[in-house]
């Protein structure tokens, strides 16, 4: 599934395919990187989904007396809601990026976002796929799919610790097949996460930037302004806008973590392998739903969010979510991923990266760090069959055998302002760039590099023999 935009911010136009295990942005500042990741972060993001479809009577009894129920895709239902989807991130740009709902009707006058595939190629796409027995979690439920190719019958079956109870019974007449159809409409997306770069703020100030508490503060000073009645529906209910959606996500996110902690993920394993390769130490989530670290060097001691270090503070959302949430086809995305890392953690974090989508993660890195980029053209070399690299990968890199990344589950785009014979173009475009088994070139960056190292060698050869002609 590939996503186009068009006007989209400082975006002229782009595309990004979404069918590759991980997708890579890169360009200078302003470009449109993290509108482009947030506009694909709203239309992924299984929780954000309209509630438009209720099951029927005959199957609502089925899932509430058995462990396992089928339910009949109705394609004509399932592209318009999709479509409804898209458009209702057209309409809501304003809220995912609090900009005030006056001044985005401008703004967005001409913003246009798609997927690039007609009635016909959607109806084939889905009869052509193929689930095998996919995890996915919801509000606390959690449930396997399986979806057979050629069929438009989907099977669901509850895993044994599903409490069947009133709030269950509502849920599943209410969400479920909307939820259901949000799956299959992004599919192999099943949900999303994202990591923006306030993460290494959002558990430091949790507690003063609460959701609910500006909630309430919104709906006050607007019933005070407005001399309206205090309705406490919108108090326990209405959704702050005053952030961007995923820092209000990240909010709500920290909010919940003494309940997140309760049950592990299959990702498990990698947030403790970040932990050690990392961080040294480990990241603790309190009773009380607050967030501490421990260090190897001193493990009794316990420190809290405010007094752990940088690199504690940019991981720790990353380490939670692998250790509790993360599930199979779920879409992390990252801004900056090389923030407050030391360059050889910054290496570590990229093959941490292959590993996880080998496993069955997806992946967005939005990134301006070279040694990120260098590793992943590493990587994609390392895939090779050939048997003199895996050795050199083994014996020099010391890499081990599922860190690697084949070059069709990769692609990378730069964003760049377009150059004229006049001027530089005030909107940029996204331009795709060619990956090969040697990996990709990053212009932008790569200019950057060899006009600093043309730099160096005039003022080290000119400090150390004196001015030449040469």
């Amino acid at each position: 599934m590939k996503i186009k935009v068009n006007e989209l911010g400082a975006i002229k136009e782009g595309t990004v395919d979404l069918s590759k295990k991980m997708n890579v942005f890169c360009g200078p500042n302003g470009t449109g990187k993290t509108y482009m990741a947030y506009v694909i972060y709203a239309l992924t993001k299984l929780n954000n989904k309209s509630l438009v479809f209720r099951l029927d009577d005959s199957i609502l009894k089925s899932a509430l007396s058995n462990n396992e129920f089928f339910i009949e895709i109705n394609i004509n239902e399932l592209w318009q809601f999709r479509q409804k989807e898209i458009d209702k991130v057209k309409n809501e740009l304003w809220s995912l990026f609090s900009v005030a709902q006056d001044k985005s009707e401008s703004f967005f006058m001409d913003t246009n976002i798609e997927c690039d595939d007609t009635f016909e190629s959607f109806e084939s796409k889905m009869l052509e796929i193929s689930i095998d027995n996919i995890t996915f979690k919801m509000y606390g439920y959690t449930f396997n799919l399986l979806k057979k190719n050629g069929e438009l019958s989907v099977e669901v079956t509850f895993v044994e610790t599903t409490k069947k109870d009133e709030n269950f019974a509502k849920f599943m007449e209410i969400a479920f097949l909307s939820r259901l159809y949000s799956i299959l409409s992004f599919y192999p997306i099943t949900n999303s996460i994202i990591f923006p770069v306030e993460r290494n703020s959002i558990y430091t100030f949790s507690k003063e930037l609460s959701i609910k508490r500006n909630d309430t503060l919104d709906h006050l000073q607007a019933s005070l302004s407005q001399n309206k009645e205090l309705n406490v529906l919108d108090l326990l209910f209405k959704r702050t806008t005053r952030y961007p959606l995923p820092i209000r996500d990240g909010l709500e996110f920290a909010e919940d973590l003494e309940r997140i902690q309760k049950t592990n993920s299959t990702f498990h394993d990698f947030g403790l392998e970040i932990e050690k390769k990392l961080l040294k130490g480990k990241v603790i989530i309190t009773k009380e739903g607050s967030v501490e670290f421990s260090s190897d060097k001193a493990p009794k001691t316990k420190l809290s969010f405010h007094q752990s270090s940088s690199i504690v503070k940019t991981l720790a959302s990353l380490v939670i979510y692998l250790k509790y949430e993360a599930v199979h086809n779920d879409l992390m995305i990252i801004d900056e991923p090389e923030l407050n890392l030391h360059p050889n953690n910054q290496v570590k974090l990229a093959r941490i990266f292959a590993k996880l989508i080998n496993k069955g993660l997806r992946l967005i890195v939005s990134t301006h760090s070279d040694y990120i980029v260098r590793e992943f053209n590493n990587l994609t070399m390392i895939s090779s069959n050939k048997k003199e690299v895996k050795e050199i990968a083994r014996s020099i890199g010391g890499y081990e055998d599922d860190e690697y990344i084949n070059k069709k589950d990769i692609a990378a785009y730069v964003f760049d302002f377009k150059k004229t014979k006049k001027e530089e173009s005030r909107k940029s475009e996204v331009k795709n760039i060619e990956v090969t088994e040697m990996g990709f070139e990053i212009s932008t960056v790569d200019e950057t590099i060899d006009e600093q190292n043309k730099i160096t060698e005039e003022l080290f050869y000119t400090l150390k023999y004196g001015k030449t002609d040469n």
